[in-house]
């Protein structure tokens, strides 16, 4: 394992990107799912996880390759 700490600002955008979701989807079911059938609102929830994954995965990809693999492949 690195000993190397990750950047305070990737850890407070993880969390805002987290909470920004809650936020979103709260209003979503609030004001506009009942105007969706439940198959497009399950499609909207999908959605916004692929979303936040995506946010998230450009977020820490950068610092993970800067680590290194430090293991061992068997």
């Amino acid at each position: 394992m690195s000993d190397q700490q990750p950047e305070k600002w990737r850890i407070f955008v993880t969390i805002c990107i987290g909470l920004g979701w809650l936020v979103a989807l709260g209003l979503w079911l609030i004001f506009y799912a009942g105007s969706f059938g439940i198959l497009e609102n399950i499609g909207v929830f999908i959605l916004s996880i692929a979303i936040v994954a995506i946010l998230c995965v450009m977020l820490w990809v950068p610092w993970g390759m800067r680590q290194g693999f430090k293991g061992k492949l068997d």
